[in-house]
C-alpha cells in the first residue's frame, strides 16, 4: 500500500491560487538596461551591473590562460572587465558602447569584473 502525503494528496482544485514567487536575483539573461548603475558606485564582493564606453582593450596572459581585457568607463569613472580564455568579443572594440553585469572582484588592487553577461547597447542617447 502506498504511503500517505498530506501535500500531495490534495485535490488540484483545493489548493490555494497563490501570486509567482519574487526573485530577490532574478536570472541574468537579457540585461535591463534601466538598472545599471555609475561606476563609481560599485562595491567589491557585490553584483553590480555598469555601462559606458570601452575605453581600451588588450589581451594578456593570467597565468597560462589568455583574458581579453576591456576597460569600461562613464563619467564617474573606469572599471576593467575580463573575459577569461578569449582573445576577443564579437563586436567590442574600442569606442564601442558596453553594458555588463556580473561579481565584482580584484586584480592587482584594481576592482574587476570576471566574463560578465554583456549588452552592446547604449544605456541612453550618445552624448555629443
Amino acid at each position: 500500500m502506498p504511503a500517505s502525503n498530506p501535500t500531495t494528496d490534495v485535490e488540484p482544485e483545493a489548493l490555494p491560487i497563490e501570486a509567482a514567487p519574487v526573485h530577490l536575483d532574478p536570472p541574468a539573461g537579457m540585461l535591463d538596461l534601466s538598472q545599471s548603475h555609475p561606476i563609481i558606485e560599485v562595491v567589491y564582493r557585490h553584483r553590480a551591473q555598469v555601462g559606458g564606453k570601452v575605453r581600451s582593450v588588450r589581451v594578456r596572459p593570467w597565468g597560462e590562460v589568455l583574458t581579453f581585457e576591456v576597460v569600461l568607463a562613464d563619467t564617474t569613472g573606469a572599471i576593467t572587465i575580463a573575459f577569461g580564455g578569449r582573445r576577443s568579443v564579437a563586436a567590442v572594440k574600442l569606442g564601442s558602447w558596453l553594458t555588463v553585469e556580473g561579481m565584482v572582484g580584484q586584480r592587482d588592487g584594481k576592482l574587476i569584473i570576471l566574463n560578465p553577461a554583456y549588452d552592446l547597447r547604449a544605456l541612453g542617447p550618445e552624448p555629443a
